[in-house]
């Protein structure tokens, strides 16, 4: 495994009232990226895999992947966010494309990253219809996504910390940022977050089947929080439950199972997928 450092050099607005939050997610993108190679090390070989970094962002992902000596390209549909990877990392190559159309050949990947990117895209039908295309028969694709019903997320929702956000279409969602939040109501990338039964739909429509991995992800929020959650609010709730000593119980209850959990309780699902041959 070659050991890379990774340090973006994509800059953000100061003035911006919501700085200080993006750039803490920007500052923890690698720990983030980790977390996905924890993950994918259990499934495959990294050393030597043809690795599609979907939506990548600005970029954590890739230098993880490419730190265990993975083949990666990167895709993004933010021009800036592509250039200042392809300064961090240039042995990385980036590609500014649309997710519902790639322009790579069938079976292209041994494995592709999806990292809470679903909730934003205008089609997650069409995303994963063609990711599932470029996969390998033997693939597999790393899946991320905040759930709608999480009784967590309806108290406050994973983007703006606002009471019943989580449920709101992105048009009943943008009239109430532009009440709350008019900085971030202009945004194209709005997320809709979708219920476990619309997910299992489309992930059984798009010929993906899914294994959940939500027990590993929650073992890591425990041993690094960090590489989970960034905002303070969630960073104070970890903390406070391994010092109540709930930790444990909080362990017992993640499935990765349908049923009560995953439907209500799971803030957000993890999962490996394989085409269902």
């Amino acid at each position: 495994m070659t050991e890379t450092t990774f340090e973006s050099t994509y800059t953000l607005d100061t003035n911006h009232p919501n700085f200080e939050r993006w750039q803490r997610a920007i500052d923890r993108a690698r720990l983030r990226g980790d977390a996905v190679c924890a993950v994918l090390d259990r499934f495959l070989e990294l050393e030597g895999a043809v690795v599609l970094d979907a939506g990548c962002g600005v970029g954590g992902t890739s230098a993880a992947l490419h730190a265990r000596g993975a083949d990666v390209i990167a895709v993004d549909c933010n021009p800036d966010r592509l250039d200042a990877l392809s300064e961090s990392l240039p042995d990385v190559e980036t590609a500014m494309a649309d997710l519902a159309s790639l322009p790579y050949p069938d079976a292209s990947f041994d494995a592709i990253v999806l990292q809470d990117v679903l909730e934003h895209v205008d089609s997650p039908a069409d995303v994963l219809k063609e990711l599932s295309r470029v996969l390998t028969p033997t693939g597999l694709l790393y899946l991320s996504t905040p759930n709608r019903n999480a009784i967590t997320n309806i108290i406050s929702d994973p983007h703006f910390g606002l009471p019943f956000a989580s449920l709101k279409n992105r048009a009943a969602l943008r009239a109430l940022l532009l009440r709350k939040r008019p900085a971030d109501a202009g945004r194209n990338d709005l997320a809709q977050l979708l219920r476990f039964s619309e997910l299992t739909g489309l992930l059984s429509w798009s010929g993906l089947k899914p294994t959940f991995v939500n027990r590993a992800m929650a073992r890591r929020l425990f041993e690094q929080p960090e590489s989970l959650v960034w905002s303070d609010g969630h960073l104070r709730a970890v903390r406070l439950l391994q010092r109540s000593g709930l930790k444990r119980l909080i362990l017992r209850l993640v499935s990765d199972k349908p049923g009560l959990f995953n439907s209500w309780l799971n803030p957000a699902w993890y999962l490996i997928c394989r085409k269902d041959m």
